[in-house]
């Protein structure tokens, strides 16, 4: 009885830490999306621009989780994960004490490259420590927690700019830094089974990546959940100009707006944590897709016929929300394939992810997507490849239902 209370109180401490640290570069970017027309005024420049601190961030955060996945399987998951926090941590104040755009831009690059460590060691630490039903509802539950930053980050963004100036977003982001570290240092053991045979040399890494892409489903999975995830970045990307240029909302009805949009995959994914302990993960993502799909499509549709606002944001919401059931099943069984070679696993599927989401962020500022209906497109497009994706797992019943069509 003790040692499971025992077990229950450490599994409660690691799930606190690890939402901490998959939270801190989401944060990084959700608080200062409200000041992002301000950020654009103070240092004189163009809006292209200031949605490239956002590309490039994304761009490198699916670069570095390529680096911290094998030293983590080589070296142990603490070491490179002080590192990427650190870098986060002193990026962090260098974007509030900059006064240039490309210096902001630089800075964005580093604060990106030193937070993805953070996200694709958690994925791996989960891996490394439960099996895929409870690595799941775990994932589930991380994921809850950690969807709270983002709920509540545009609407403390937006205050910080209307009571201080925007720095301050980035002073609080350096706070947070130094409060992870700590919790760290306190609370976050090693979980890493350490392979000493295990070298860090490009040929070595990119032969380890190399056979992991064999695994078709691992790349099934991950490749759905990619582009399914994508859409939530083009929604990221537009959402300012959407609400604010658009619909015409002030930077802090935009910021509860945003944060609003948050609730439904915090809720989600308290559902898939009690779903997944009676129903398999397989199953659920079927219907998810297809659910967000559906949801998709009546947001374009509410977008073409201009039914409001109103309309608008509560098909963003619900397509929104289905993140929180496809998310935790699609990661955890992906991870599942490679139990001995968790951080180099959890680097690529988060690598994929977000050179993904960084090509789709840039498409929608290249091709001028940043209307209601620029953005619902977009995401609907990503939503359809990401399902059409999953059901290449049944691949072999689709082709004996293509085959009685023809037959018919």
């Amino acid at each position: 009885m003790l040692k499971k209370l025992v077990e229950k109180h450490q599994n409660f401490i690691l799930i606190w830490i690890l939402a901490f640290m998959s939270a801190l570069a989401p944060l990084a970017t959700d608080m200062y999306l409200p000041s992002l027309k301000i950020i654009q005024q103070d240092m004189a420049t163009e809006e292209h621009l200031m949605q490239l601190s956002i590309t490039v961030f994304f761009v490198a955060f699916a670069c570095g989780q390529l680096l911290y996945g094998p030293i983590s399987d080589a070296y142990g998951r603490r070491k490179p994960l002080y590192l990427g926090i650190v870098l986060y941590t002193v990026a962090s104040l260098a974007c509030g004490l900059v006064n240039s755009v490309y210096a902001f831009i630089f800075w964005r690059f580093i604060q990106a490259l030193g937070g993805c460590s953070g996200v694709v060691i958690a994925r791996a630490i989960i891996n490394d420590k439960y099996d895929v039903k409870q690595g799941a509802a775990i994932l589930a539950i991380m994921m809850m927690i950690s969807s709270l930053a983002p709920m509540l980050a545009p609407t403390l963004g937006g205050l910080i700019t209307v009571y201080t100036k925007w720095q301050f977003i980035f002073y609080l982001l350096f706070i947070f830094g130094l409060m992870l570290l700590a919790m760290m240092l306190i609370g976050l053991p090693e979980t890493a089974k350490v392979d000493t045979s295990l070298k860090f040399d490009a040929i070595s890494v990119m032969k380890n990546y190399l056979s992991i892409t064999k695994d078709r489903r691992y790349m099934i999975f991950v490749l759905s959940f990619s582009c399914t995830l994508a859409s939530i970045f083009a929604y990221i990307t537009a959402a300012s100009s959407v609400f604010q240029n658009s619909y015409g909302l002030s930077p802090q009805a935009f910021g509860i707006i945003f944060g609003i949009n948050t609730i439904g995959s915090t809720v989600t994914s308290i559902c898939n944590a009690k779903l997944v302990k009676s129903h398999s993960p397989y199953n659920i993502l079927q219907i998810s897709f297809v659910v967000m799909f559906i949801f998709a499509s009546l947001l374009i549709a509410s977008a073409l016929l201009n039914w409001g606002l109103l309309a608008f944001e509560v098909f963003l919401f619900l397509t929104m929300s289905m993140i929180g059931l496809i998310a935790p099943n699609t990661t955890v069984l992906a991870m599942a394939r490679f139990n001995c070679k968790s951080g180099a696993a959890s680097g690529l599927l988060g690598m994929i992810q977000f050179a993904i989401a960084g090509f789709v962020s840039f498409l929608v500022g290249f091709l001028h997507a940043s209307s209601p209906t620029g953005m619902a497109v977009v995401m609907a497009v990503c939503v359809l490849c990401g399902w059409c994706i999953y059901l290449l797992i049944n691949r072999r019943t689709i082709q004996k239902f293509f085959r009685k069509l023809h037959l018919a």
